[in-house]
């Protein structure tokens, strides 16, 4: 079991009964008992286990089971962790349709035992995203996560915002569709809060949260332009009409395989004033770039090819493609963006990791955590994308921690 104990990781589980022991194994399965994958907890026995954990049901005979069922909803089994003596099995996500409180394990032989009195508990939901976190009172919102399931009486979920109920439109077990309430407050930040009878989530975020906004294109100088100093862009990009919060950046260009083209050249923003202060710490000194995500709100009316360059920078009104900070290269649309949609982009700090090419690594510290650049400047994944238009509007960039 030690070495069990050891790659007790939840995996991505693939069919089983293709383990060479068990495809000729004609020995009836006995199990013994059921525990945690924990070695703190390896000396307890489990007669219950929530949806999606990692179990080691204990026995032998088991080197031919290739199909565990808890009450009537079939497992994934992954052959590298069935042995003789142990099966690792996530217990399923899904509400099953007859409770009977057992597990059942069947070898490829037809081979079968059945554990009486094992519980399987539907854990709370769970919130992990929203569409967009802008989006409006009286607008279509989807949250996303998992075990939104119906109540016992075959109400959908709770759903508040702000403290008011939300109308379900849609329900899945991973996503849920509702109405953002006409009553909620767009100019304060609202707590998303669902329930069904396994208990409540809370959302780790707010929508309409401005505390760590570092560019939001709402302050402007004599020229019409955003202060701290940006540059490579014009008043005429600034728009309002069709925004979510305000202002908004609007970039337009075309595609074009490492081309510079001026309507997409750049967006700089100062952080460092010319003394080399900070107006505003984005994230602290020493912290690790792994716990930070860059956050904003994007509407692609128009993408089909050409990363968009972003970095940071500790230099002040100093940029260049060709610098030495580490760039992500992110391709929003390879993530099936809704066009003409305002959507919440997620990007790990972690995936700032490139130089200019992709071929060169590099690595972000929080040091360099201060000025930020967008550049529409490198190689296509397709040249046959050359020349085909790019129109993206851009809003409320912020640095948060990962939740």
């Amino acid at each position: 079991m030690k070495r069990f104990l050891l790659f007790a990781l939840p995996a991505v589980l693939l069919a089983a009964c293709n383990n060479e022991e068990g495809l000729n194994s004609t020995a009836t399965p006995r199990v013994k008992y059921i525990r945690s994958t924990d070695p703190a907890l390896a000396e307890i026995y489990l007669t219950s286990a929530s949806m999606g954990e990692l179990i080691a049901i204990i026995g032998d005979g088991l080197e031919g089971v290739c199909s565990v069922r808890f009450n009537d909803v079939e497992a994934k089994l992954n052959p590298t962790y069935i042995t003789s003596t142990a099966v690792l099995v996530n217990v399923p996500g899904t509400l099953p349709t007859e409770i009977t409180n057992t597990i059942t394990l069947t070898t490829k032989k037809g081979r079968s035992c059945v554990v009486e009195n094992f519980i399987t508990k539907a854990p709370s939901p769970v919130i992990n995203s929203v569409s967009c976190e802008w989006t409006r009172p009286g607008e279509a919102l989807a949250i996303h996560g998992n075990y939104f399931f119906d109540k016992a009486d075959g109400s959908p979920i709770e759903c508040t915002i702000g403290g008011i109920e939300a109308a379900v439109t849609a329900c899945t077990a991973t996503r849920l569709d509702v109405t953002v309430p006409d009553g909620v407050d767009a100019t304060a930040k609202q707590r998303i809060v669902l329930a069904n009878d396994n208990g409540e989530a809370r959302s780790a975020f707010y929508l309409y949260d401005r505390d760590d906004i570092f560019i939001d294109f709402e302050e402007l100088n004599d020229q019409g332009l955003p202060v701290w100093d940006n540059w490579g862009r014009c008043k005429d990009d600034i728009h309002s009409e069709n925004g979510i919060d305000g202002n908004y950046m609007l970039m337009t260009g075309k595609a074009a395989d490492w081309g510079w083209d001026e309507n997409l050249s750049l967006f700089f923003c100062n952080i460092l004033n010319e003394a080399g202060d900070l107006r505003r710490e984005l994230i602290p000194e020493q912290a690790d770039i792994a716990d930070y995500v860059l956050k904003f709100e994007i509407r692609a009316d128009a993408w089909d090819d050409l990363y968009m360059a972003m970095w940071f920078s500790d230099l002040y009104n100093s940029f260049s493609v060709d610098g030495t900070e580490p760039q992500c290269h992110w391709r929003g649309y390879s993530l099936g963006l809704e066009t003409g949609v305002w959507t919440t982009a997620t990007v790990p700090l972690s995936e700032f990791c490139y130089g200019k090419s992709e071929d060169e690594s590099r690595t972000l510290t929080a040091s360099l955590v201060r000025n930020f650049c967008i550049f529409f400047f490198g190689a296509l994944d397709d040249s046959a994308n050359a020349d085909t238009p790019i129109s993206i509007a851009l809003d409320n960039f912020r640095v948060v921690k990962k939740q």
